[in-house]
């Protein structure tokens, strides 16, 4: 008779659960191919500079949840070496995960229970930085909107403590971009009074009703308000620093857009670039189509930012109206859109190029679905890298990531 002990502990730890797609969650196709890979990307230049400077390099992760600094920081590409990532956890002295929730640090302590370098402790943010005690640290780092639920004077002092410790690296951490499409509501506030939100676009649309999901008070900041807090705590500790970056991250396919919790329309856009990123799936274009005609109505709150999403709005239209062109086998169309797109926008030109010759070339593409396994993830890569070339940040994205460079940076 076959033993079946081996396939029962399989089963136990859960090996033989429903595969899905990651067309939704906390960890879906855009966090992982688009957000991730955007603070990846742009934390890329300062570890490749801290790494050519010293050996190992010290790391402090505020608002650390189970240990996602220590994950992003880890898996960034390398452009110059055959390594996998640029940064290994052999070159890490050490990793200090910092997060209020007790559940949160325990869980990161069972995550890296093997690596001695690396430490969880619990604090609150609002009190100031937990480890004055400790050596200066060569990156200090938070992602993923850890620090908004802080008042400005409790992010003023935070950034203070930390300009005050750190000698020589970057402070990297972002905040809810208050032009967001998410929340036109907000556009007319600014960045000194807090703003309910919430996190209930993890539940299903069915259960995403107002008046029962939890809430919760952020501070939600444009560019130019998060641009004078820093000069002040700059000038305040008189160290020399200044900022290297600040990018609107998100600007289109934030969580938000995708609920009607802060606004009265639905998007989808999220969903349908998780189909994109997605080889199971083909795209639909119709649910990439554009319709920002709602933001015109606050248009005069931020007009800065209404152009900037105007813009990208247009380039990605352009991307999508390309998609269509090809379906329809409308060569004349096609031509139009490179040319007026070359007046324009070079790069995005040379990306509907790139795309034209796919399509035309499906043929020398062995997989089961073309749309699904080649054009749909490269249109996604696409549209992430019209945002990645966008300006300084406004604040129009659903998070304004910034990194300030301190020292001989």
């Amino acid at each position: 008779m076959l033993k079946t002990e081996f396939f029962e502990t399989a089963v136990q730890h859960g090996f033989y659960g429903l595969d899905k797609s990651n067309l939704h969650g906390k960890k879906d196709n855009v966090r992982k191919y688009w957000e991730d890979t955007f603070i990846k990307l742009a934390m890329q230049p300062f570890v490749e500079r801290l790494l050519n400077q010293k050996q190992k390099i010290r790391i402090v992760d505020l608002g650390c949840g189970s240990g996602e600094g220590i994950e992003l920081l880890t898996h960034i590409p390398p452009s110059y070496t055959n390594k996998n990532f640029l940064l290994d956890l052999a070159e890490i002295e050490v990793y200090e995960g910092v997060d209020i929730s007790p559940a949160m640090v325990e869980q990161g302590k069972r995550n890296y229970a093997g690596l001695p370098q690396v430490h969880f402790s619990q604090a609150d943010l609002s009190q100031g930085f937990p480890l004055l005690a400790q050596e200066p640290y060569d990156i200090y780092f938070s992602s993923y909107c850890a620090l908004p639920h802080l008042t400005p004077p409790e992010l003023e002092q935070l950034l203070c403590q930390m300009l005050s410790h750190i000698e020589h690296g970057y402070i990297a951490f972002d905040l809810y971009g208050l032009y967001s499409p998410e929340w036109p509501g907000y556009w007319d506030k600014d960045s000194t009074t807090p703003h309910p939100y919430t996190m209930a676009y993890l539940l299903p649309p069915t259960e995403q009703i107002a008046e029962k999901v939890d809430w919760f008070e952020v501070f939600f900041w444009s560019g130019s308000a998060l641009t004078a807090l820093l000069d002040k705590v700059i000038k305040i500790t008189g160290k020399n620093a200044r900022i290297v970056t600040l990018q609107d991250r998100s600007i289109l396919i934030g969580r938000h857009m995708d609920t009607a919790l802060f606004k009265q329309q639905r998007h989808q856009l999220r969903y349908q670039v998780n189909r994109l990123f997605d080889r199971d799936y083909k795209g639909e274009t119709a649910g990439l189509m554009l319709n920002l005609a709602y933001l015109d109505e606050v248009k005069a709150s931020a007009p800065v930012a209404w152009e900037r999403i105007m813009d990208y709005g247009k380039q990605w239209q352009t991307v999508i109206a390309m998609l269509d062109a090809l379906e329809q086998a409308n060569n004349g169309g096609i031509k139009r859109l490179i040319e007026t797109t070359e007046l324009t926008h070079d790069s995005l030109a040379d990306d509907l190029k790139m795309l034209a010759w796919l399509y035309r070339n499906m043929d020398r593409f062995p997989v089961v679905d073309f749309w699904a396994s080649v054009l749909g993830p490269q249109v996604a890569c696409v549209l992430r890298n019209l945002e990645l070339a966008l300006p300084e940040g406004v604040g129009c994205g659903h998070a304004l990531f910034c990194v300030l460079g301190v020292g001989d940076e």
